[in-house]
């Protein structure tokens, strides 16, 4: 499964696959990689000059990528397929040399804008060509268990002669959770005297954070602005958490650090950044929330091999309402059984 987003790699891995590349343009990234996985095989590279082709003989079930987003975010300059960065053709290419049974690539709402219409149909034509029925999804991390609202898209394709059988994963009501839940030991871990109070109307209001983004960007945007009225401060990265000293000064909205901003990506703890204060920053903001790799992940195993998921178990929903144990993430590799009978959320492609 060769991946032009690693971090998707975090996610599938806990949905059962194993990784035969990852592709990798930034020093730093790579470097988080290899000292978390060693035996990842990473590949440090520009995408563009990568040659696909010899994976076409190793039969690949999934094709993933995350490919660079800034061409169509709200936040960047919306030149789209004009955008030097825009790598979705490069995504194209590595279908059409790799013939992947299935391929997954995640981007930004900001795709389906009315002015990138005509781009997003001419992506799914190319797919098409290529031997793909693709859709298009929406997907929110906070529908599994991310104390962020975080809405992307899915680029899902399975090759035709495989059959029509991809079905979205069902939210999860029940891990839905909020940033005083979340960041509860972290934001008083120097001794600040008001995390309890900060933390509890975090909890109060149920609060969830706004798209964590990487480094670069005013912190004084209007997201930055609506989020400090709110009581917390996402740029720049704070360097540690907060203490009463800090907190004594006019003006004082507490800053998250890129532990807090990991942690409300759904990385885990014992997850180590290789880099300075920004770099890590844009690692963390430009990842795909590994617990939304794990769900798309396990849907597309579900298609691919005909399993029927126990999506209870799989994504660590609690026995009881007042459970505390955490199932087993050992996948299911019995014998193929018919998939349930789940209802298929309609492609939003049509409406592009």
């Amino acid at each position: 499964m060769p991946s032009c987003r690693p971090y998707l790699a975090l996610g599938l891995e806990r949905a059962g696959f194993e990784h035969v590349a990852l592709v990798e343009f930034n020093k730093n990234a790579v470097a988080t990689l290899k000292a978390n996985r060693p035996n990842w095989p990473v590949i440090a590279a520009d995408l563009r000059k990568v040659d696909f082709k010899p994976y076409r003989d190793q039969r690949i079930d999934l094709l993933t990528g995350g490919l660079p987003c800034t061409p169509f975010s709200t936040s960047g300059q919306k030149k789209g397929r004009h955008d030097e960065n825009d790598l979705m053709m490069e995504g194209v290419r590595a279908v059409r040399e790799i013939a992947p049974k299935a391929f997954l690539f995640e981007n930004v709402e900001g795709l389906l804008h009315s002015r990138h219409a005509d781009y997003v149909a001419f992506l799914l034509r190319q797919f098409s060509k290529a031997g793909y029925a693709t859709e298009i999804h929406r997907i929110d991390a906070k529908d599994y268990g991310v104390a962020q609202n975080r809405s992307r898209i899915m680029f899902v394709g399975i090759r035709k002669d495989l059959g029509d059988s991809f079905r979205m994963p069902r939210k999860f009501p029940e891990l839905t959770t909020n940033v005083g839940v979340v960041l509860a030991d972290l934001m008083g871990e120097n001794g600040w005297s008001g995390a309890e109070a900060w933390l509890q109307s975090m909890k109060d209001r149920d609060y969830r954070a706004d798209t964590i983004r990487k480094y670069q960007g005013s912190p004084r945007d209007g997201e930055a602005i609506r989020a400090e009225a709110r009581g917390i401060r996402y740029a720049p990265p704070a360097k540690a958490a907060p203490t009463d000293d800090e907190a004594s000064h006019d003006g004082f909205v507490p800053g998250l650090t890129n532990r807090m901003r990991a942690r409300l990506q759904g990385f885990p703890d014992d997850w180590r950044f290789i880099g300075g204060l920004g770099p890590v920053a844009d690692q963390i903001g430009n990842a795909v929330v590994p617990a939304v790799a794990q769900a798309m992940g396990l849907a597309m195993l579900s298609a691919l091999k005909g399993w029927e998921i126990d999506w209870e178990a799989m994504m660590g929903v609690p026995a009881s309402p007042s459970g505390n144990e955490v199932p087993s993430l050992d996948i299911d590799r019995s014998p193929p059984r018919p998939i349930r009978d789940v209802e298929r959320k309609e492609s939003t492609a049509s409406n592009v």
